[in-house]
């Protein structure tokens, strides 16, 4: 590997400082936490409270207007409308069925016959279907009624009593009657029947698309679906649907009008009691479409409650953890589970979302329905920051008291969860300012509440947390709140499965001061009588043999040996040298031995002595899954997989559909996609009306003028959307017709000049059998200009408008043709322009968003990161994951429309929430690139996998929902996670060893902030050590300066290190006078060699030479390894030998010590043999 790099060479120095700089501040936060968690849960709870009462304005501001939530703000549709209803505004007492689209009381019935399973759809031309029509449309013009009280008097109010109506007439379908055999038209005498019979013959021609009734056309277009031509003039034997319509008032019985269409949906849509047996029912009305946005969303209500309940249980089991009781018996340690927090946990998304939705409301933003898919997406992101605060409360040690712990757990996690969550923020936040309406709310609302998320993670989750670990300070039963019982205090298996839990940390730390202090007051001086001889007379054979413990065996009697001697004083063994010696000697040499490992190893001051609980998942990623991840032969496979899952990637892009085909906007089980069914069998294939409206007509009657206006419509009648010139609903046509008969029946020639031709044109649309058809399609100026025509309109039939594609591609191409006539200043118009104003409106929106996301992505990972190209890995992962997203769900079936538009930009959060922890350990990680990455998946991949795995079970209640808004959002969540969970945990550590390939050693880690904490100050008064001016003294500045270094090596006051650092010239004076005060400290063991020498000649089975030849070999063995490695011995190898004496001088000796604690190396470093080994003598 390339050298060992810095900061200043290879790091963001902004990520570092930043890194730094948050650190600090979390620490102090976690502090200030843990000392007023009453004060921060109550705040938290109470604000909740106030800002969810804005939830009472929830269905006032709730808007279910498609147009207005699928459609752009500004889309072109909105402009052409207004211009239609400018020239043409609503009368309700003169209407026209299809002149006008700006009413509310419309209803469009769609009638089929059954589907048969060999024949498909039947003719609905038949008898026995158009009586069923018409019996059906009689009863409800006629008997369908509403009770209303007026005066305190009921009446029942009909269709007749509300309907829209022209010269006083209500149109009631009489089409039905016109498709009926010409017998059923009526019973005439026989004095008018031939007449009558002429009449119908030359005067009614039922022809497709337009028909003609007298010189009034019908566009049987609109009327009949899918008819079967036997002709060149349209007559037709089959159709496969019939349409009917019903048009009510608003204006002034509106209320009785929308409850009249609740009743007629309630009548149409029974499926108990169906209208019809034979007949296939679809309807449409202005509420159907709200009413369906509806349908879903309290089709999600109950979903939640499941998804709350799964994920409870989920993160309650992963809470939990085993100890082994004994006998046999595992069951859970109620002391360190915490359930507590994992309710905590799942209340900090779920209070966060009434708070952020009624903080809206407060403010007057509007609801829609689509927002109910959010706290699904908020539950996950709470849960995931949930296991990583648990997951860094774990990797604390359990000796530190609980307000460090709680401070190192926001210090460590709160960083993470800072990074994830400012990304998420600013997503959603991105989506806030795109010009789609549902993509604006839906952002909005779920962009506050991860704000809330992220502010209660703090404020409501971490109190929560101190409190758990108060409890488990002091070995409370996490659920039942009472102390735990301990394995050893009962018998019973169903109390250690329910009541028992781990040992108090504070008993044990109080048992530990406890044993202390009697070991201490053990010291004493020796009695007069057995004062030791002076300190320079010079030792015995005996006294020199002695000076390495000896192990005695037991005696074989069970009783003890109590010697009448002097009681030896008490030896005890080094920490961090397995040296020997004397109790008081051992406290001196501690010291000595700490302040010499600090000058002379002063360059590992960085080595970090905060060792966490060891858990089976983080040995399980360290030894087996990282390495594994991280070999060579699967470094290839990966690269060979990410290879396959770009090239599909990309070719589902390149083959990605747009547009949301309105009929997937409501659930299946609904009656609208019944409707929808059936009018894309048949008037989407052709029948449509689209408004060709001429604002700046020319003069018609000048050669010029009417060239420009026929080639401007052939334009519009011959594309690949719009049918032919015969289903063009032109008034200039049959105008053109009555002139043409006028001078063939009665000799009047046409006019000759501008003025007599619109003068003529004015009369018959007087007289003109259609003329309340076409007068609704004229301008004319008032005044002295009433012969100028001002605009005018005519309709075009449109065909292969099935898809929301073909909905784009014919908006797309009429407003180029209409652009291609500026002089006319044309305008077009379709009822479901809005919808391809969206899909208009998805690819520029999505690439700018996309584009701005990532571009916020790599500014907040090269702030919070501190390694830049750690940084860009990260926005390369989330740009991977975007292009497998989009590539994958076209072979999955999701168009692009604005829902999966709103996953999309929601998937940059989730990428960057698994992306983000892996690079942010990987930069943080010290060591090769292997070791790095190892470290990164140890301390993040579990967490990572229990926040997408979580977030996967949370939708898996989605796939429940029959709605195609809510499979776009399972679908697409699922691939965002599992791509991001395939990324984060496999192919981004990889790339990170590939363009991070320096080894990193640790630096100085300096103390988490320079303020000064609310600690005890009884630990502050153990920071200086004063010089010592007696033996006294030296004993008391001994035993300080080892409770100093004890309480330094855990790591529990890191400021102490700074004093300890600044106090060392001292302590080298120090060190000099208690170097020269050895010789009377090494008589004073001579008691206790004695003492061990005549507990070693009562032992007969097992004598002292065989003893003392197997010390030997051990201590020679143990001065072996010393020379081939100094480096500083672990914990776990350390020798009480100090237990050793005390059963030597209780009778109770052992043969050996345990395996783990090796006596030799105690033995090694007794100094007092030194006339056996001079050359290994020290100090």
């Amino acid at each position: 590997y390339p050298p060992t790099v810095t900061y200043s060479t290879h790091h963001s120095k902004m990520g570092k400082a930043f890194d730094d700089a948050i650190h600090r501040l979390f620490y102090w936060l976690g502090l200030k936490i843990h000392r007023f968690r009453t004060a921060c849960f109550l705040g938290s709870i109470i604000f909740t409270a106030v800002a969810s009462y804005g939830i009472v304005f929830l269905e006032a501001q709730t808007t279910m207007d498609p147009e207005l939530v699928f459609s752009p703000v500004n889309a072109p549709w909105r402009y052409e409308r207004a211009v239609l209803t400018q020239h043409w505004p609503l009368d309700e007492q003169s209407f026209y069925p299809g002149k006008s689209y700006q009413y509310f009381g419309y209803v469009d019935v769609l009638v089929a016959g059954k589907v048969h399973d060999a024949f498909g759809r039947p003719n609905i031309l038949h008898a026995k279907y158009l009586n069923e029509i018409e019996r059906i449309n009689n009863y409800i013009v006629h008997n369908l009624t509403v009770p209303v009280i007026v005066n305190g008097k009921t009446y029942e109010v009909a269709y007749t009593d509300l309907c829209m109506t022209n010269n006083w007439k209500c149109f009631l379908n009489d089409h039905i009657t016109m498709l009926q055999p010409r017998s059923k038209w009526g019973n005439f005498s026989a004095s008018i029947a031939e007449f009558a019979k002429d009449i119908i013959l030359r005067e009614v021609n039922i022809t497709y698309p337009i028909g003609w009734r007298g010189s009034e056309p019908i566009y049987f277009g609109a009327l009949v679906g899918s008819p079967h031509l036997i002709d060149d003039e349209g007559h037709f034997d089959y159709a496969s649907a019939v349409r009917l319509t019903y048009n009510t008032r608003d204006e002034k019985v509106g209320n009785i009008s929308h409850l009249w269409r609740k009743r007629l949906t309630d009548y149409l849509t029974n499926k108990e009691h169906p209208p019809s047996e034979i007949l296939d029912i679809g309807m449409y009305h202005n509420e159907s479409l709200p009413a369906g946005l509806q349908d879903v969303a309290d089709a999600l209500t109950p979903k939640f409650a499941g998804t709350v309940t799964i994920l409870f249980t989920f993160c309650f089991a992963a809470s939990v953890v085993l100890m082994n009781h004994g006998r046999g018996v595992i069951g859970i340690d109620w002391v360190r589970s915490k359930p507590m927090v994992v309710v905590a946990g799942i209340f900090v998304p779920l209070t966060s979302i009434p708070t952020a939705i009624g903080l809206l409301l407060w403010m007057g933003e509007l609801y829609n329905s689509i927002v109910n898919v959010s706290p699904f997406l908020v539950l996950c992101i709470g849960i995931d920051d949930l296991f990583v605060m648990s997951a860094a409360w774990h990797r604390t040690n359990p000796e530190k008291r609980p307000e460090i712990r709680i401070a190192e757990t926001l210090e460590e996690a709160a960083v993470a969860i800072t990074i994830t969550s400012v990304t998420d923020i600013l997503t959603f936040g991105i989506g806030i300012f795109t010009p789609l309406p549902a993509v604006r709310i839906f952002c909005l609302y779920t962009s506050v509440q991860c704000i809330f998320t992220y502010v209660y993670q703090l404020t409501f989750f971490s109190p929560v947390l101190a409190w758990a670990a108060e409890m488990e300070e002091r070995g409370t039963h996490s659920l039942f709140f009472c102390k735990a019982i301990q394995a050893s205090e009962t018998n019973s298996k169903l109390k250690l499965h329910l009541l028992a839990g781990s040992v108090s940390r504070k008993s044990q730390r109080r048992l530990a001061e406890e044993r202390r202090a009697r070991d201490l007051s053990e010291i004493e001086a020796p009695p007069p009588s057995e004062v030791p001889p002076p300190a320079d007379s010079p030792p015995t054979d005996e006294e020199q043999r002695a000076d390495s413990p000896r192990i005695v065996p037991p005696e074989p009697s069970s009783e003890r040996t109590e010697t009448p001697t002097q009681a030896p004083k008490k030896t005890s063994i080094l920490k961090g040298s397995g040296r020997v010696v004397p109790e008081e000697s051992s406290k001196i040499k501690r010291v000595v031995r700490f302040l010499e490992d600090k000058l002379d190893h002063s360059d590992n001051k960085d080595l970090d002595p905060d060792i966490g609980e060891e858990t089976l998942v983080n040995k399980l990623f360290r030894e087996m899954i990282g390495p594994f991840l991280l070999e060579r032969t699967t470094q290839m496979c990966a690269g060979l997989i990410y290879l396959i899952y770009l090239l599909v990637a990309i070719a589902g892009v390149l083959h990605i559909r747009e547009g949301l085909n309105p009929k997937f906007l409501v659930r299946e089980s609904f009656y609208l996609a019944n409707f929808y069914e059936l009018i894309d069998e048949t008037l989407w294939q052709e029948g449509l009306q689209m408004q060709v409206v001429v604002n700046n007509p020319p003069d018609l009657f000048s050669k010029e003028g009417r060239e420009g206006i026929d080639e401007m419509i052939h334009a519009f009648e011959g594309t690949y959307y719009t049918m032919r010139h015969n289903a063009t609903m032109l008034w200039l046509t049959a105008y053109d017709r009555y002139l043409e008969d006028q001078e063939k029946d009665v000799f009047i020639k046409k006019p000759t000049n501008s003025s007599e031709w619109y003068q003529r044109c004015k009369e018959w649309l007087i007289i003109a059998g259609g003329r309340t058809l076409w007068e609704k399609d004229t301008v004319w100026a008032e005044g002295e200009d009433y012969k100028q025509l001002r605009a005018f309109r005519f309709q075009v039939g449109l065909r292969n408008y099935r898809t929301p594609t073909d909905h784009t591609e014919s908006c797309k191409l009429m407003r180029s043709i209409a652009a291609s006539y500026p002089q006319f200043n044309v305008t077009t118009f379709h009822e479901y322009y809005p919808f391809a104003d969206q899909y208009l409106e998805l690819k520029p929106s999505l690439i700018s968003n996309i584009g701005m996301g990532l571009g916020m992505m790599l500014t907040v990972a090269l702030i919070m990161i501190p390694d830049w190209r750690a940084a860009c890995s990260v926005v390369l992962a989330i740009a991977s994951i975007n292009v497998g997203v989009l590539g994958y769900m076209t072979f999955w079936g999701v168009n692009l429309d604005s829902v999966s538009m709103i996953t999309v930009i929601m998937c940059i959060g989730f990428a960057v929430d698994l992306s983000a922890h892996i690079a942010y350990a990987y930069a943080l990680a010290h060591g090769c690139p292997k070791t790095r990455a190892v470290t990164a998946l140890e301390e993040l991949g579990w967490p990572v996998f229990l926040g997408a795995f979580s977030t996967i079970l949370g939708i898996m209640v989605l796939t429940l929902v029959d709605s195609y808004i809510v499979q776009i959002f399972f679908k697409t969540v699922f691939l965002v996670i599992t791509f991001s969970m395939l990324h984060g945990l496999l192919f981004l550590p990889i790339f990170l060893m590939i363009c991070i390939p320096e080894t990193k050693a640790k630096e100085k880690k300096e103390p988490p902030s320079e303020v000064a904490f609310d600690l005890p100050s009884e630990k502050e008064d153990k920071s200086s050590v004063p010089p010592p001016d007696s033996e006294e003294d030296r004993s008391s500045s001994a035993d300080s300066s080892v409770h100093e270094y004890e309480h330094v090596e855990r790591g529990e006051e890191r400021k102490e290190k700074e004093e300890v650092k600044n106090q060392e010239p001292k302590i080298k004076d120090q060190l000099a006078e208690v170097k020269d005060q050895e010789p009377e400290i090494k008589d004073q063991t001579m008691n206790v060699d004695e003492k061990v020498e005549e507990q070693t000649q009562k032992c007969d089975e097992h004598p002292k030479t065989e003893i003392k030849d197997q010390l030997e070999e051990k201590v020679e063995k143990t001065e072996e390894g010393k020379h081939e490695d100094k480096s500083e011995i672990k914990d776990h190898e350390q020798v009480e030998v100090i237990d050793v004496i005390e059963d030597v001088k209780d009778g109770d000796v052992k043969k050996e010590s345990t395996p783990d604690r090796p006596v030799s190396r105690a033995v090694s470093e007794v100094e007092s043999d030194d006339e056996r080994r001079p050359e290994k003598k020290k100090d």
